[in-house]
């Protein structure tokens, strides 16, 4: 089985609204658990860095002395034991490098200017390419831009949701705590194992 993971509030904090803390900017302290549109969010991110005057350095001081949430490192191991696991998340790749996701553009000053996103629809074609290979996928998401691989996904876990997420899947495993949701995908890997999908579709 593949484990599909969010990043920011699943396995470490959103680095927006931390951001939007150190550098007091209420409009860094909206993500996608409250607004679903990822262009028009990054849109008002980029414009009220520069209506500060921020570099994209001084961000990424703090972007990257953020520390995983206590436990999320043994959680990933747990995972890792039991099939593979991959980190999805909207994260640009200079606020989070190894991630490699979404990519800034920066002017002459070094203030942010705009954004590329990498591949729109990604989260849902890894899921595809997963099924089309074979594996049974299950995805941890907590906010409104997890809904494409949520609903791809063989079995979605909601991981401390917002409320418009919880309401489009109703039926899906909800978790409060790490310890939860490992106990969750524990299950539902032991449901899945040795009940290989067909390379031509979802069995």
């Amino acid at each position: 089985m593949v484990f599909a993971i969010d990043l920011e509030g699943v396995l470490a904090p959103e680095i927006w609204p931390l951001l939007g803390e150190h550098f007091d900017i209420p409009d860094l302290h909206l993500t996608t658990r409250d607004l679903g549109d990822f262009d028009e969010l990054m849109h008002r991110r980029v414009a009220a860095t520069r209506e500060r005057g921020l570099t994209l350095r001084q961000l990424q001081a703090v972007a990257h002395s953020i520390e995983p949430y206590l436990g999320a490192r043994e959680f990933l191991s747990r995972l890792r034991a039991m099939g593979q696991v991959i980190i999805i998340s909207d994260t640009f790749h200079e606020l989070a490098e190894p991630l490699t996701q979404n990519r800034f553009e920066v002017d002459e000053r070094g203030l942010l200017e705009g954004f590329k996103l990498r591949i729109r629809g990604l989260k849902e074609r890894i899921v595809s390419g997963f099924h089309g290979a074979g594996f049974h996928v299950a995805a941890v998401g907590d906010s409104l831009n997890d809904r494409s691989i949520l609903a791809a996904c063989d079995f979605p876990l909601l991981y401390r949701p917002v409320e418009g997420l919880r309401a489009q899947f109703p039926n899906a495993t909800v978790a409060q705590h790490l310890d939860e949701a490992l106990a969750a995908l524990e299950k539902a890997a032991a449901r899945y194992e040795g009940n290989a999908i067909d390379r031509g579709g979802r069995g």
